[in-house]
């Protein structure tokens, strides 16, 4: 990674397309990663780690911290990381300096962003969906994209919203199948392989499928 500097000057990142044609494994919060977790070291493919999954795979290419609020939670994890790619929203944790990627993020939750600087989505685990197109992915398979509350690491790490109401994870999910069509339009699909998920925008498959 490069030498910390002024994050306040940084460009945003313009994310290369390097995984064209790939599938794409983004592993999230939710709790029903724990009855996944013995599979998620057997998955092959890229591999896009929200915040503390990181530590389920730590050779993941891109460790995505997502936006503000983290900083403190997730920096200690950066030197478990053995991956390629680190990257954030906006101007969290500036204390990272120049050694994360920095993206900004688009208006319209409903379709993927043109710019490959940018995501779209309310939530990490959305953004990351965004993060896989830039790189060209052709298939996404979400893990823990519960939407339900609770996480999985519940009780062995803390987080600023342990439990969050269930009327911010409904306005998360409010632009799904708008997203889902466009993903679909533009020759990427999205497939939700959380056990026990709210989302019913995503076609829905076991993860033992992709073994």
């Amino acid at each position: 990674m490069r030498p910390q500097g002024d994050y306040l000057t940084q460009p945003h990142w313009q994310i290369p397309r390097e995984w064209p044609g790939e599938r794409c494994f983004i592993i999230c919060g939710g709790p029903s990663v724990k009855a996944q977790m013995h599979l998620i070291p057997k998955l092959q493919g890229r591999v896009i780690a929200v915040k503390q999954s990181v530590l389920l795979r730590p050779d993941a290419d891109l460790f995505w911290i997502g936006g503000e609020g983290m900083e403190e939670l997730v920096i200690p994890l950066v030197p478990k990381f053995t991956g390629q790619y680190v990257a954030v929203r906006g101007k969290s944790c500036p204390s990272l300096g120049t050694t994360v990627q920095r993206l900004g993020r688009t208006k319209d939750h409903t379709k993927l962003p043109a710019m490959s600087t940018h995501v779209g989505g309310y939530d990490s685990g959305t953004s990351a969906i965004s993060i896989a197109y830039h790189f060209g992915v052709a298939e996404c398979v979400l893990l823990g994209y519960d939407m339900k509350g609770g996480r999985w690491f519940n009780g062995e790490i803390d987080h600023p919203m342990p439990m969050p109401p269930q009327s911010q994870f409904d306005g998360h999910m409010r632009p799904l199948a708008g997203l889902n069509e466009d993903c679909l339009a533009k020759g990427m699909r999205v497939i939700n392989c959380s056990p026990d998920s709210a989302v019913t925008a995503f076609e829905k498959r076991p993860l033992e499928s992709f073994l």
